[in-house]
């Protein structure tokens, strides 16, 4: 029997290894800009005919039900005509098998009339559902796509003119076929962020001399106290000796304070050069005790121009290096946005209220609001607590499967995110994990889906236990 890895397998296998380990040396690794919210795409990507903005997670959501449609035509076109055909091998047969499996697994939970209904939701959400997940273990999905300057414009009541603001971002650079890439080892920093660092530096450094000459003061007062009441000796030898240990005093405390100053003025630099080593172009500008003078007032002169950027500059422009840079990706995964979530949500409890009136008919109401035992039974009023408890749970499943899934989900990506910029050669473990995860939350939502259906069309149990005293 051939082995699965020999042949071809071993080689593509060796490939894709050796592929990822020059991409992990070669390419920086892309920082994407994590956020809660779906993005934007730029302006100009609109729904067509409506004024809506599409986002990353609607595109992915569309590719999940491509992709799941597409599915159902390769199973409906693979799949057996009669009994007595031949199934065919390979993903059907594993598929088939799968599709078995959780139908018996439903049917176990939730027999019955409605379990044709039952399962087919079941089997619904959990397909889309994963194959939402599993969009995080693709590569290009939430690292290729737009480049897009991180800014915002701001109304200035006082001078009654819009101002760009720049927020955290990443410097650019233009690499293989002049595409534009977020550099990961460069934060973008302002002129005015480094100038003000530049200035807490000065001022930290003049504190540190400050109290050096401080400290060495109060040691010479002491020691001429020392000298004046402890020496025993001629007076003119002693005031010779004070005269000699005064200047003496003097010259270390210029030369201690300056070099105390100059410690903290090369921490300064020192942080520039090792901007300067990772091929940074902010926040290495030199610093004013490096040029002689102070750069401020030139600063100045050229504010208004500074406030001129755009608000889209060209990535190859020379106006690219004024602002900070994040990646707006094409595609990001459904899962990681509420509004996906929280639809699948609604829809799974719409689907419950709709099988439990289909089966119970109005009665399903008299789970939420049971008044029929108010007056005849001690126990009415407890009844009708039940009921309205039930009612508010029922609506807080709607949080509950919308929440689960996104918190999930969206630390997963995040974790990737970050495993693959610390351990780039290496992150297949933490990919094998969130396969893991997005199957086993894909399976959650369905089930607890099922579970929840089934429960729908069973009727109050003191109604049951009423009718059956009725009977006898």
């Amino acid at each position: 029997m051939n082995s699965f890895w020999n042949g071809k397998r071993r080689f593509v296998a060796l490939l894709m290894f050796l592929g990822g380990v020059f991409v992990a040396l070669r390419v920086p690794p892309v920082i994407p800009f994590i956020q809660l919210p779906g993005e934007k795409f730029p302006a100009g990507y609109d729904i067509p005919f409506l004024d809506i903005r599409l986002t990353n997670t609607f595109v992915g959501s569309v590719i999940v039900w491509i992709v799941l449609l597409l599915f159902v035509v390769y199973v409906t076109r693979r799949r057996p005509k009669d009994g007595n055909e031949v199934p065919p091998g390979g993903f059907y047969n594993m598929f088939e098998m799968l599709f078995e499996g959780l139908m018996g697994f439903v049917g176990g939970i939730a027999g019955g009339r409605h379990f044709r209904l039952i399962f087919n939701m079941f089997m619904t959400i959990f397909l889309v559902v994963l194959l939402a997940n599993w969009m995080e273990l693709v590569p290009g999905v939430d690292t290729i796509g737009f480049i897009h300057p991180h800014v915002k414009e701001k109304y200035d009541v006082e001078k009654d003119e819009y101002k760009v603001v720049t927020t955290d971002g990443y410097e650019i650079y233009q690499g293989f076929l002049g595409i534009s890439y977020v550099n990961g080892q460069c934060d973008w920093i302002s002129p005015a962020d480094e100038a003000a660092a530049d200035e807490a530096a000065l001022t930290a450094a003049a504190a540190a001399a400050k109290a050096v000459e401080m400290d060495l003061s109060q040691d010479a007062a002491y020691a001429r106290y020392q000298a004046e009441h402890d020496d025993h000796g001629e007076g003119e030898a002693t005031g010779d000796a004070h005269g000699d240990d005064t200047h003496a005093g003097e010259a270390v405390e210029s030369d201690e304070a300056a070099a105390a100053y100059d410690e903290v003025l090369a921490a300064r630099l020192a942080e520039k050069q090792a901007r300067r080593d990772r091929s940074c172009y902010t926040g290495v500008a030199p610093a004013p005790w490096e040029t002689g003078g102070d750069d401020h007032e030139d600063e100045g002169e050229h504010a208004d121009e500074k406030h001129d950027i755009l608000l889209h500059p060209d990535p190859r422009s020379e106006e690219a290096k004024h602002v900070p840079w994040v990646v707006l990706p094409f595609v990001r995964v459904p899962s990681t946005d509420l509004n996906m979530t929280l639809s699948i949500a609604l829809i799974a409890f719409v689907m419950i209220q709709y099988i439990g009136f289909k089966a119970l008919g109005i009665g399903y109401l008299t789970k939420f609001f049971n008044f029929s035992t108010l007056f005849k039974s001690p126990l009415g009023g407890i009844d009708v607590a039940v009921g309205l408890l039930e009612l508010i749970g029922d609506f807080a499943k709607i949080l509950s499967f919308s929440f689960r899934l996104l918190g999930n989900i969206f630390a997963g990506s995040i974790l990737l995110f970050g495993m693959s910029f610390l351990v780039p050669i290496l992150p297949w473990p933490f990919f094998i994990l969130e396969f893991f995860v997005g199957v086993i939350q894909a399976l959650v939502f369905a089930l607890l889906t099922a579970i929840f259906m089934n429960l729908a069309t069973v009727s109050h149990h003191h109604d049951d236990e009423h009718d059956h005293a009725e009977a006898h």
